[in-house]
């Protein structure tokens, strides 16, 4: 089940962030967004706990995936795609015809995944992450009718 984030959801997220990525949006920042900011949206994806959870901004029809994080118990089980064909389906909602995201150069399981979504690489942000890792600027344009899931 993938349902709204909970302001009681937080703390793990903060503590998954902080293991995987070895920093964290913040529990201030993700409790603003939830409940301050009509822009943001944010989704858990849930199945006997939380596996996993997404934020989204939506501007006009603009779209930017601001993080996407599996818990490290549940990754490559389906759980990313499950909720990446949420998020199109959600996107296309609001009728958003560019989607943005950063990625780890290294995250080369989540590249794979957003390109077979149809997310291409735009370029490059040297040094984005804490760690000095570059980031990959992703890329999607609603030229396609069918934004949903792919094959």
């Amino acid at each position: 089940m993938i349902r709204k984030m909970k302001e009681e959801d937080i703390f793990l997220i903060t503590e998954a962030e902080t293991e995987l990525l070895g920093s964290t949006l913040g529990y201030e920042m993700i409790h603003n967004e939830i409940k301050h900011h009509d822009f943001a949206h944010y989704f858990v994806i849930e199945e006997d706990g939380i596996k996993g959870y997404v934020g989204l901004w939506i501007n006009d029809d603009i779209g930017q995936i601001v993080n996407f994080l599996i818990l490290k118990p549940y990754q490559n089980q389906g759980y990313g795609k499950q909720l990446m064909t949420f998020i199109m389906d959600y996107f296309k909602q609001f009728n958003v015809n560019v989607i943005s995201l950063e990625v780890r150069e290294s995250n080369e399981s989540a590249i794979h995944l957003y390109e077979s979504f149809g997310f291409v690489k735009s370029y490059r942000r040297v040094k984005y992450y804490e760690n000095k890792e570059d980031a990959h600027v992703m890329i999607w344009r609603g030229e396609d009718e069918n934004i949903g899931s792919r094959e």
